[in-house]
Order: C-alpha cells, then structure tokens, then sequence
C-alpha cells in the first residue's frame, strides 16, 4: 500500500508521522466564598498529526503538479491519510502544507515537504 491523502498518491514509503495525543478542553470557573474552582469539561478537541518526507518525480514539472495537488488539499475540508503500514487517519483537516526547493538527486527530482493536520473527533 502506498501513502495517499484520499486518492492522491504521495508515492513517499519512507514518511516521518508523528501522532500527537488527544487534547481535551475545560472550563474553569472560580466564585467569591468558594474554595477550589469548577471545572466544566468540554470533551475532547482533536489531535495534531506532523507528517514529513519527500514528494519525488521524473521530472520538473511532475513534481510541481504534485506541490499544487497538496496546496489544493487545504481548503477546510475533511480528508484521509492512509500510512503504508496500513493504518488509516480519518477526519483530518489540513492546516498547512509546505513544499522546499525541487532538487536534482540523481535518477529523479525531488523536493521535501511537511504537513500540518488537525484530526477531528
């Protein structure tokens, strides 16, 4: 199995994801001749997944349609990864993506790229 964001392969089987933990939300409320606060508890709020790796190609310009197919993923939308290991991140929500130079490394061109996701609950 390859990585992909929904269907688009990022034909990189050496990525770097680091999976945070669950974050959870309270609120919490203190009033005059209380001793201690309130907590209200919100739930839980997500997680932050940091992907790293390298988005190769045979050529300039098929590197760069791939840059522009993961630019086009940040729209606010829900999205899923599916990791080679066959595990599968759903309800993702890209918050960044960033591409470096397009390098020249010996048979094909490459550049390095990282990405920002927020998985919903």
């Amino acid at each position: 199995m390859k990585a992909a964001i929904d269907e688009i392969i990022l034909n990189d089987d050496f990525f770097e994801l680091e999976v945070k933990s669950w974050k959870r939300n309270f609120i919490q409320r203190s009033a005059t001749g209380l001793d201690g606060q309130v907590n209200i508890d919100l739930g839980l709020r997500g997680r932050k997944l940091v992907q790293k790796g390298e988005l190769r190609g045979n050529s300039r310009a098929e590197v760069q349609r791939k840059i522009n197919e993961m630019n086009g993923l940040v729209d606010g939308k829900l999205h899923n990864l599916k990791c080679p290991d066959g595990r599968i991140f759903g309800e993702l929500v890209i918050e960044e993506f960033q591409a470096g130079t397009i390098v020249n490394s010996g048979a094909h061109l490459s550049c390095k790229y990282h990405i920002t996701y927020r998985q919903q609950v």
